[in-house]
């Protein structure tokens, strides 16, 4: 029986796009008569309960309690620590769902590249986690059997710019990823300080997600039209964030936007299903799972069309250019003046998040490590 090795560390911090992936994926795993699962991850002196993170995490887990994470990850580059001396010991193969493989690993090795922020907007990352990946996605790319990306769009430009074969690449798409219990409207309303009809997004609030340009295109159709809808800005702090804020602040209108924060995954179903209009204006995405999100939970979604966005919402959104602030106002717009038209949209997105689920995700992720196992 082959040892197949998770890195789960994504998991345990608030979770965005790449926690909420490899959580999804992990849950449905199991072992099986050829291979067995576990996971790892770091928990320095057992102080984080990580038992909410990793609740439908069946597999064994497997915890290092002596060194942090980050300190790990600092100095892994020249104290040569084998990676699985700090948890079982030798596996078959080891997955890791953050782009980067430790160096000193044994045995097959499978990463996840979901996207290429790094190089194509470099300007929007955080520099510490813009150096990390600078230092260590060469070796990656070198040490990994097999790379997953997250759909056709970041194959191709895996390919392209860092010249990884075609046949190296295999995807395994995100899906929809919503809790089965949702919040009571009113708390949630009243929590948020939200009192009218809302415009939602739903995502980190960083650079690469375009909310400043957002931000004005609400501005302009505030005063143009005179809606009374308040901007939901729904999502934990990012980096390189300053800026966003100031332009909420001093922009017209400013007491109608509202910043939530990190919500819950119950939270979030009730902001899907009682917004107007979900915008998701983004710049740069290897997937974009919010639009997804939002389809599955009757919301018209107005989005840009640009990178993977295309391939991922398909028919069922209204298509904007995220580099024009009036193209996302004039898009917005249409969904709240034109009512046959936003429903029309949301039967569509009812049928396209259908093509996308966790399941089916994790057989094929089953599928790659049996050719990478030759099993």
């Amino acid at each position: 029986m082959k040892e197949i090795a998770l890195e789960l560390q994504p998991c345990c911090w608030d979770r965005s796009g790449i926690g909420t992936y490899t959580y999804e994926l992990s849950k449905r795993l199991r072992s099986q008569e050829e291979f067995h699962f576990h996971g790892n991850i770091f928990n320095f002196l057992g102080r984080r309960d990580n038992c909410t993170a990793l609740s439908e995490i069946t597999i064994p887990i497997y915890q290092n309690t002596i060194m942090p994470y980050g300190i790990y990850r600092r100095i892994w580059s020249f104290v040569p620590i084998p990676y699985q001396w700090l948890f079982k010991g030798r596996t078959d193969l080891s997955i890791f769902f953050n782009f980067i493989v430790p160096p000193n690993i044994s045995g097959h090795v499978i990463s996840v590249v979901h996207d290429l922020t790094y190089l194509r907007y470099p300007e929007t990352m955080k520099k510490s986690n813009l150096e990390h990946m600078r230092r260590g996605i060469a070796y990656s790319i070198a040490r990994s059997d097999r790379i997953i990306t997250v759909s056709q769009f970041s194959k191709k430009e895996i390919q392209e710019l860092l010249g990884v074969p075609g046949e190296k690449i295999s995807i395994v798409y995100n899906a929809p990823s919503l809790a089965k219990e949702t919040a009571e409207y009113d708390v949630v309303r009243k929590k948020y300080g939200i009192n009218q009809d809302y415009i939602l997004f739903v995502s980190t609030i960083e650079p690469r997600k375009n909310i400043e340009r957002l931000l004005r295109a609400f501005s302009c159709i505030k005063k143009k039209y005179k809606i009374p809808h308040q901007l939901v800005l729904a999502g934990g702090k990012g980096w390189q964030d300053e800026e966003i804020y100031k332009t909420a602040a001093q922009m017209d209108h400013s007491e109608d936007v509202i910043f939530t924060g990190y919500i819950s995954a119950e939270e979030k179903n009730a902001l899907y299903q009682n917004a107007t209009v979900f915008v998701f204006p983004s710049i740069y995405e290897g997937f974009g799972i919010p639009p997804l999100e939002a389809m599955a939970m009757g919301c018209p979604v107005v989005c840009a069309d640009v990178a993977s966005l295309p391939e991922v919402v398909g028919d069922a959104a209204h298509f904007v250019d995220p580099f024009d602030e009036q193209s996302i106002a004039d898009g917005i717009m249409k969904i709240l003046l034109d009512h046959e038209y936003a429903n029309y949209l949301v039967e569509k997105g009812h049928e396209q998040c259908k093509k996308f689920t966790w399941d089916y995700s994790a057989q094929q992720l089953l599928k790659v490590c049996r050719e990478v196992l030759a099993l």
